[in-house]
């Protein structure tokens, strides 16, 4: 990983730079028509969950540079006028560039390669069994391979996905919550690992699809809005899933079925390997690591206990404003410890669930677009809820909502405020949970500045009230302040 230090003086250095070129007037109609592209470009890749990577659509892949005009006369063959690639490192889209053309004659052929990294400089404050300060990270590297495109497999991708995430301490000595604080945190141990590599098939112009392998399934289940940039987990799911959905950092082999009704309905069905969860309350057992034994406890050496689930999507449009709904069921099968920890190390006397489930929903509702459908700068709110029966579950329900206002400023067209307030009520049964009717109150605020294309720096503050499930362990409220550091090569 780069030093933070290094990270830190780059981030500086370039903030200046970059307000200079946005209030700096174009020299000639090509300029102006790429500043234009630039605004109007969606991120790429946008994502449900920070680490939840997905293959980008066609439409949120770096726009292609036009094509060379050939010209006749005495110094041809030759190419005039040359187009060259967007200004390096302020207007191009990737720290490493196009690569000297290569990279969009692969993007063509039907390979697109996304690389990205994230380093969290975090502080922790407040009467917290621990103050100070922690450092989260995640490298990402994955590849789509459009199979039309390579062999003239009609409908078919294959998609390879490698993380590496690590931190500098534990973030649970200094705030054991529930939901988890920092959505790259990677839980119990650093580590690398091939997260996902699946096939995905279509059939009827894309209407009908099947994905099979290691999949994350929340970047397709439980997602409220795709270009979400918050830190803490409670934005990306409702609590009452947290602990057995099978997502970062315990991806799970999966099969997945999605039918596109109509062009405003979709239907989607998931049954994946859940043996990360399984727990014997009788010895203290726990599952594997679905993220360490890839396939195998999906196919063969599964001890019961797969999480399924399903979910009706509906899509509308009101003018320039679009608006999505989801609702959506989930049951994990075979015997599940409760809390977000359990999983990880349960202790004989850990309690255990049979069968947990619930029921979820999720809300998106464009507010305000300033220039037009095309236009990026919008305020987006959100919401999220999730229903669990006290006796299965250690959360019995949960609340999130919040807003993103990307281009606030006129000036900043790319920047992003945003807001989050999540609240999370533990069970009322004494056996699964130690927190009788206590709940779990969470408030994010953030902005975005989006420095380059490939680089953006994110001042975020968090409030966490009691922010552990036992309200004997006296743990006061607490204060986390971050500098996210996100860059794409």
């Amino acid at each position: 990983m780069p030093h933070p230090v290094l990270l830190l003086s780059l981030c500086l250095q370039a903030a200046e730079p970059s307000a200079s070129l946005q209030d700096a007037p174009s020299t000639s109609d090509r300029d102006q028509t790429q500043e234009e592209s630039q605004r109007t470009r969606p991120a790429w890749p946008p994502a449900s969950h920070p680490a939840s990577a997905r293959p980008p659509e066609a439409h949120e892949l770096p726009q292609p540079r036009p094509e060379p005009i050939l010209t006749e006369g005495p110094q041809s063959p030759s190419i005039s006028p040359a187009v060259e690639e967007p200004a390096w490192p302020w207007k191009a889209d990737t720290l490493t560039g196009d690569w000297g053309g290569w990279r969009t004659q692969l993007q063509d052929s039907g390979l697109v390669l996304t690389a990205t990294a994230t380093l969290d400089l975090t502080t922790v404050m407040g009467d917290t069994p621990r103050d100070g300060f922690l450092m989260p990270y995640l490298v990402d590297m994955n590849l789509s391979m459009n199979l039309e495109r390579l062999v003239g497999w009609q409908g078919g991708t294959v998609f390879l996905d490698f993380q590496q995430a690590g931190s500098t301490a534990l973030a649970t000595d200094f705030v054991p919550d529930f939901w988890g604080f920092n959505s790259i945190y990677p839980f119990a141990e650093n580590f690398t690992q091939l997260s996902q590599y699946w096939i995905s098939q279509s059939f009827a112009d894309g209407a009908l699809s099947f994905k099979f392998g290691k999949i994350d399934a929340n970047a397709d289940f439980a997602v409220s809005y795709q270009n979400l940039l918050f830190i803490n987990t409670a934005a990306y799911m409702p609590a009452t899933i947290a602990t057995d959905m099978p997502t970062y950092p315990f991806q799970a082999g999966g099969t997945e079925v999605i039918w596109k009704a109509t062009d405003w309905l979709t239907g989607k069905f998931g049954f994946f390997d859940g043996s990360t969860n399984w727990f014997d309350p009788q010895t203290g057992q726990a599952g594997t690591n679905t993220s360490k034994r890839g396939m195998a406890t999906y196919l063969w050496d599964n001890p019961g206990s797969y999480f399924l689930i399903g979910e009706l999507d509906a899509t509308w449009s009101i003018g320039d404003l679009d608006g999505f709904f989801g609702a959506g069921w989930f049951e994990q099968t075979g015997p599940s410890a409760f809390g977000p920890q359990a999983d990880v190390s349960p202790s004989p006397t850990a309690q255990g669930v049979q069968s947990p489930w619930g029921l979820y929903g999720s809300l998106s509702q464009d507010l305000f677009r300033a220039g037009g459908k095309d236009d990026p700068g919008k305020l987006t709110a959100f919401g999220q809820f999730g229903w669990s029966p006290p006796d299965r579950n250690a959360v019995q329900w949960s609340l999130a909502g919040g807003m993103e206002w990307q281009g606030v400023l006129q000036e900043r067209p790319q920047d992003t405020l945003g807001l989050l307030v999540a609240y999370a009520h533990f069970s009322g049964d004494g056996l699964i949970s130690p927190s009788v009717g206590e709940g779990e109150f969470v408030v994010e605020g953030f902005y975005n500045v989006q420095i380059t294309p490939w680089l953006a720096i994110q001042p975020d503050l968090q409030y966490i009230r009691q922010p552990n499930s036992d309200p004997a362990a006296s743990i006061g409220d607490a204060w986390i302040l971050t500098l996210r550091v996100s860059m794409t090569f």
